[in-house]
């Protein structure tokens, strides 16, 4: 509560700043601006009493539909009104569960973390990759010349000799995290083989390009500045046969006391994926401004290779799509791994509801 009264407090100097600048710009309020403010006033006073829901976001495309059904006004058609707080990754946005700051959001790896210990719940899934998420090293590095130490997967370079002692930097609990263990189970090693150490994705790549490390795994846009910069990419999603979802999650107070609002939402949610999936130019255009409102350093022709590489899921796919598979897999990789314990998989049985898809087929 005090977190969200400082943002708005923020907001609110913000606001009265920018309304000073705009005092002091020399000219008077012409009529057409004065239409304007009436309503954009009138418009406010209008959302003003749609119930709120609370929804989590991050700066990255996982987020993308929710910031279409925003600049769209898709929420408010619908009779309610979307609040969204930004996080930076999974882990925090998980913590902020414990604390009920947020009804529904979008992440991948990290809900497995979130229904194992914050009782998260999976909803729906809102998109699905095989690309721009990988493992790094610089074009010197002995791993990056090891190449065929398992023959099933020829493309993946490095060997457990090369790999083994090394340090890796990485956000843990993130789908870096799922890629990079991915990579290191192919080369028969596991996790207590390595120094894995927690670090922000952008911080990493500095590090690696600093000689401070060995390794690293990137998501976009990261993923695409180690490519151009000649970085050797020893394992990726397509190449450990694998893929990627990014997945609806919910508060559970939230499926059991917003249970209409939230059927609403995944109604937006899927008419966002269908416009994202129908006009790419569209949505490189929202995913710049979106990222650069969020503070993302980030090109257009980044954007346009994020979305290359990401399927939306829509009401079509959900025809052929069963909910949860994904999460199940995930699910039963970390148990085998040591990271969660057994009980988890049967926690899926309860967290999993795919309620809100049937209604929106």
């Amino acid at each position: 509560m005090k977190k969200n009264k400082f943002l708005a407090m923020m907001l609110a100097v913000g606001m009265a700043a920018s309304l000073i600048a705009c005092g002091n710009s020399g000219g008077s309020e012409s009529k057409a601006e004065g239409e304007t403010k009436k309503v954009e006033q009138s418009a406010a006073e209008n959302t003003g009493d749609l119930p709120v829901l609370r929804v989590a976001t991050m700066p990255f495309i996982t987020s993308l539909p929710t910031e279409y059904i925003i600049k769209n006004g898709l929420d408010v058609k619908a009779g309610f009104k979307i609040e969204p707080t930004m996080f930076a990754t999974g882990a925090p946005m998980n913590e902020a569960l414990a604390a009920n700051l947020w009804d529904v959001g979008a992440m991948g790896a990290a809900s497995i973390t979130g229904v194992a210990n914050y009782d998260m719940m999976i909803i729906g899934e809102v998109l699905e990759s095989t690309d721009g998420l990988g493992v790094f090293v610089k074009p010197d590095s002995p791993i990056a010349k090891e190449k065929g130490a398992n023959p099933s997967f020829p493309n993946v370079l490095g060997s457990a000799e090369t790999v083994k002692g090394k340090t890796i930097l990485l956000p843990i609990g993130t789908a870096q995290h799922f890629t990079t263990l991915k990579w290191l189970e192919k080369l028969g090693l596991s996790m207590t083989d390595v120094n894995i150490v927690n670090m922000d994705t952008v911080q990493a790549y500095q590090a690696l390009l600093a000689n401070q490390c060995d390794i690293v795994a990137l998501n976009v846009p990261t993923f695409f500045d180690a490519q151009k910069d000649g970085m050797v990419q020893v394992g990726n999603l397509a190449d450990l046969g694998t893929r990627y979802v990014d997945m609806v999650v919910a508060n559970r107070k939230a499926v059991e006391g917003k249970k209409e609002i939230v059927a609403k939402y995944m109604d937006c949610i899927m008419e966002a994926c269908e416009a994202l999936n129908a006009d790419k130019e569209m949505a490189a255009d929202l995913l710049v401004e979106y990222l650069k409102e969020a503070g993302t350093e980030t090109s257009r022709e980044s954007c346009v290779s994020d979305l290359g590489r990401v399927n939306f899921i829509t009401r079509e796919d959900w025809k052929n799509r069963d909910l949860g598979k994904f999460a199940r897999e995930l699910g039963e990789f970390y148990v085998g791994l040591g990271q969660q314990e057994p009980s988890l998989m049967d926690k899926f049985d309860k967290n999993i509801d795919d309620e809100f898809i049937k209604q929106n087929k």
